[in-house]
């Protein structure tokens, strides 16, 4: 049997799969459609006359040469002789679409079919690759074999084309399709169509069309074959699912028309049937967000996908709110808020995986449409406070306990007795815990182990410094104290460091900063603003020439100030060298106060020493003195609850206070850089 058989054979026995691999030269060849569209009308006046041995495609057989007339399936796929190297000159003149070129060959009787560059491109490939339209047709006029000819990349010209955007030329390719198959016979033209060739990465035509958001291009190919659109690449990617993830609704809704008009259970049937790799199409529209209507379109055709969960489990519901997608959640609720109900394959609903994600807007949205909702549990009875509280969605929790018809859900217990409190606590979530803790049955309660919240944060706080733990722990303390049902001495607890390498690697370094405020303050005593009297006719020679001035006396007392309170930092921290663990906890606590103190005295002395030499300019004065305002605020708040949090004893009530204020001024900030960020880089 010869090699044409051969392949022919192969093609045949693989046709009940769904896509079949049977190639030549690396060309993919689906057997689940045909390989040459026969729905396309023939197009009479597209094509040139290909030279001595080409004839116009007029539909008239007679006129046409015998070597195109009743051609076999097997003559595309097994060309006599051996493939031709491609010289400099030809590659060069085909890619600038040198029709001379052309005849050069025909004169000269080369094998142009046979012709290969280094990349197992024919000419064919050339011509389509640069978009040479009047070349293409007259190649394929005279050799209609090289539309199903793959490069080394298994891409035939109809690949190469729609990868370089030339849509013109992707229109008569496939205008000339039927130009090839009417010399084949009725049986084997069906079974040719390039439009489901797959090259190695599994890329049809198609896929490249969308993938280039050449839409014109792709609805085209789309029409010219409506089983392509289903079929999956390698990734699993098929043409409808790249088209859903890029977004363009008119094309999508131009490849859901192809699944027919049958009742909606035999479309979803036939869907499914013909999809190939990656299904999950309304999921696919939620993750690209698509706020023009691919989502719509896909409901609208297919209505039970939004029921359908993807591999996680999710519902499209639960996606949308996973991902943020405010709009998607409003769509998906305007269509039916039964799936509000529908719970994820681990046991969770919608509204909490939108806690977990900390959106309020989606939140708020589904309470507002399913005000029972708030009342499901997950698996582990968990409500919408327990989830934001354990995932640390401040936000949510705020919201919630401050809605008179959600505040209740704060003394919700789940099957471990844990209320939102426990959580928050259990996993160090310290901005929930003002507003978790606001009530004295809260605080009160215990889960099954018999541990309230209070019980929890005292014997998992780590002996080492853990800002997370000591931070949470005296919130939790001070939200006892205020309530005044439990007795609270000290809003900490003592530290013990556990790596002595890296104590004495935090002594050293607190002694380089004490050292170096030291000197520079100790510099700027002699630095002193205005200068100094060197006139030897007036009397108090070499002395300051503003030493009346009151702001220069406040520059010198902030300046004294922060040195001796510096050069006292050092005399603690070299206690601290010792190595004794109880010096060096008592000499930290001495120290940190103390250069917390020498740092705030320094921009204080600072300001005054400016205020003293551009005093007069007053509007001057007025912008420093607020930037500095505003900076000793910031550095006491940045500071303040580092040094306090490491003190063995915390009194709380002016301590209590002060970390409330940072919490208040922490969120502040954070409103304050949203604010800048969103009008300075929204665009980044």
């Amino acid at each position: 049997m010869d090699a044409s058989g051969t392949d022919l054979d192969r093609i045949e026995a693989q046709r009940p799969t769904d896509v079949s691999h049977g190639q030549r030269n690396g060309t993919y060849i689906s057997a689940g459609a045909p390989l040459l569209a026969t729905n396309i009308p023939r197009s009479n006046d597209s094509f040139q006359n290909g030279g001595d041995g080409a004839t116009p495609p007029t539909g008239d057989t007679e006129s046409v040469p015998e070597y195109l007339t009743n051609l076999r399936l097997s003559d595309f796929f097994a060309f006599p002789g051996e493939d031709v190297q491609m010289t400099p000159e030809i590659f060069s003149g085909m890619s600038d679409g040198k029709k001379e070129c052309l005849e050069k060959l025909r004169s000269q009787g080369m094998p142009m079919a046979r012709l290969k560059s280094n990349t197992g491109d024919s000419i064919l490939h050339l011509a389509a690759t640069w978009g040479h339209l009047e070349l293409v047709k007259e190649i394929v006029s005279e050799c209609p074999r090289l539309l199903l000819e793959p490069n080394s990349s298994g891409q035939t010209p109809l690949h190469v084309a729609a990868h370089g955007g030339h849509t013109t030329v992707v229109k008569a390719l496939v205008a000339l399709v039927p130009f090839a198959s009417a010399r084949l016979c009725n049986e084997e033209s069906e079974r040719l169509n390039p439009y489901v060739l797959k090259d190695t990465n599994g890329n049809t035509a198609l896929h490249y069309a969308i993938k280039g958001h050449y839409f014109k291009m792709a609805k085209c190919l789309v029409n010219a074959n409506k089983d392509a659109p289903f079929l999956g690449n390698n990734k699993g990617e098929s043409s409808l699912f790249v088209a859903i993830d890029t977004g363009h609704v008119s094309l999508v809704k131009e490849i859901l028309k192809t699944t027919g008009n049958e009742d909606l259970e035999e479309k979803k049937s036939k869907l499914d049937s013909k999809l190939e790799g990656k299904k999950y199409l309304a999921h696919v529209a939620l993750l690209a967000k698509s706020k023009v209507g691919a989502l719509d379109v896909i409901l609208d055709e297919y209505p039970s996908l939004m029921d359908e969960r993807d591999r996680d489990g999710r519902t499209c519901l639960s996606l949308a709110a996973y991902i943020g997608y405010y709009e998607g959640v409003c769509n998906l609720l305007d269509r039916s808020t039964k799936s509000v109900y529908v719970c994820n394959n681990d046991g969770s609903f919608p509204i909490h995986t939108a806690a977990e994600n900390g959106d309020k807007r989606i939140v708020k949205e589904i309470l507002r449409r399913c005000p029972d909702s708030k009342h499901l549990l997950n698996k582990l009875g968990q409500n919408v406070l327990h989830i934001a509280a354990k995932n640390g969605k401040a936000r949510i929790s705020h919201w919630l306990m401050n809605n008179k018809d959600t505040k209740h859900l704060g003394v919700g217990q789940d099957v471990d007795g844990n209320t939102p409190l426990h959580l928050a606590v259990m996993n160090w979530h310290f901005n929930s815990i003002t507003c978790l803790a606001n009530s004295g049955k809260i605080l009160n309660l215990r889960n099954k182990s018999d541990l309230s919240a209070r019980d929890i944060a005292e014997s998992e706080v780590k002996p080492n410094y853990i800002f997370r733990e000591r931070w949470t722990l005296a919130l939790l303390l001070y939200a006892i104290h205020k309530k005044g049902f439990q007795c609270v001495h000290s809003l900490t607890r003592p530290s013990e460091p556990l790596d002595p390498k890296n104590n004495r690697d935090y002594v050293n370094t607190l002694l380089l900063v004490a050292a170096l405020v030291a000197t520079m303050t100790f510099a700027a005593g002699f630095t002193i603003p205005g200068g100094f009297n060197s006139d030897t006719e007036k009397p108090n020679l070499g002395r300051a020439t503003l030493a009346k001035n009151p702001t220069l006396f406040i520059f010198l007392l902030f300046d004294i100030l922060a040195m001796q309170s510096s050069v006292a930092t050092i005399c603690s921290l070299i206690w601290a060298q010792l190595g004794d663990p109880l010096l060096i906890r008592e000499s930290l606590h001495v120290a940190l106060p103390l250069l917390l103190f020498s740092l705030l005295c320094m921009p204080m002395a600072f300001l005054f020493g400016v205020i003293t030499a551009i005093g007069y300019v007053k509007w001057l004065l007025v912008i420093i003195s607020i930037i500095s305002g505003l900076f000793f605020l910031w550095a006491i708040f940045i500071l303040g609850p580092h040094v306090m949090l490491q003190r063995s004893h915390l009194p709380p009530k002016f301590a209590g206070k002060f970390l409330k204020t940072f919490m208040m001024s922490k969120d502040i900030s954070e409103i304050f850089f949203i604010v800048i960020r969103y009008i300075f880089f929204r665009h980044f």
